[in-house]
């Protein structure tokens, strides 16, 4: 038998407290912060599933399947996608609103050097492998900043760009930016913000970085400036020529010089230079 939520009205079964409750926690998360406000959004997308649900509840409402009161089903179902509907936002399915907030720059062939400045009070992921010369997705959690303008100034084969915050995203706000950046030019890299970036895949000729997170560093183009300002856990291949200069945490088996700390490799490959009240953290994996 199906039982009846009291203050709801004869009729109205309990079970269609759990899809509804679903509902309206994640609407109360979005708007606390951790989520983005795009769901409400992809939530409006959504809308021919949820009118569907009520209409099957409707119409089935005194349907049975042997002993089986299909009434009783329906809200079980609406969980279900519910489920399917969140993990679709967070996953940036293609049917959502939400993932179609992209930016993708040109093709590649073109340039041979690139820079790229990014910074934000907010997240910044960084990975190589784009097919473009850069890419910028949203980061699926809440906070302030739409996908960016960008502004390119092209030289011959060398190329700037920098990503910028819109002024009005509208629903559109996230935690930040994950950028993909094309393996072809050598980058020199601005970063700001909570950093996580794997540039391991990638040729930098030069990387700045502001704020905190880990950067992961792949094999340097010789003698390779890295400026370090904030809080940040820097990865270094083993038998990577590297030295720190400045005050940081290195791997024992570092020595010391005039130059700085210097990794067992020698140290004319990355010069991390620790800028002044910066916690850097240096090691090999």
């Amino acid at each position: 038998m199906t039982r009846l939520a009291v203050g709801f009205g004869r009729g109205f079964p309990r079970s269609w407290l759990f899809p509804i409750g679903a509902l309206t926690l994640l609407l109360g998360v979005a708007a606390t912060g951790r989520l983005s406000r795009s769901i409400v959004a992809d939530l409006i997308a959504w809308s021919p599933v949820w009118l569907g649900i009520a209409l099957a509840a409707y119409f089935l409402r005194e349907r049975k399947v042997g002993q089986l009161r299909v009434a009783g089903v329906i809200p079980l179902i609406a969980l279900l996608f519910v489920g399917l509907f969140t993990w679709g936002h967070l996953a940036g399915w293609s049917i959502m609103p939400s993932a179609a907030q992209r930016l993708v720059g040109p093709e590649t062939a073109a340039f041979t050097e690139a820079t790229l400045q990014a910074e934000i009070d907010g997240a910044i992921e960084v990975s190589g492998g784009s097919e473009f010369l850069y890419t910028v997705e949203p980061v699926m959690r809440g906070g302030a900043f739409g996908i960016p303008g960008a502004s390119e100034q092209v030289a011959d084969t060398s190329v700037s760009v920098v990503l910028a915050p819109i002024e009005d995203p509208g629903l559109y706000t996230y935690a930040g930016w994950d950028i993909g950046l094309a393996a072809a030019p050598r980058w020199s890299l601005v970063l700001g913000g909570a950093i996580d970036a794997d540039l391991t895949t990638l040729a930098v000729s030069a990387l700045s970085i502001d704020g905190s997170g880990v950067v992961r560093l792949g094999e340097p183009l010789g003698e390779t400036p890295v400026t370090v300002t904030g809080s940040f856990r820097i990865v270094v291949p083993p038998d990577t020529q590297a030295r720190v200069v400045g005050v940081a945490s290195v791997p024992s088996n570092w020595g010391l010089n005039d130059q700085g700390a210097v990794s067992p490799a020698g140290g004319d490959g990355w010069v991390i230079a620790a800028g002044p009240e910066t916690s850097l953290t240096v090691v090999q994996g």
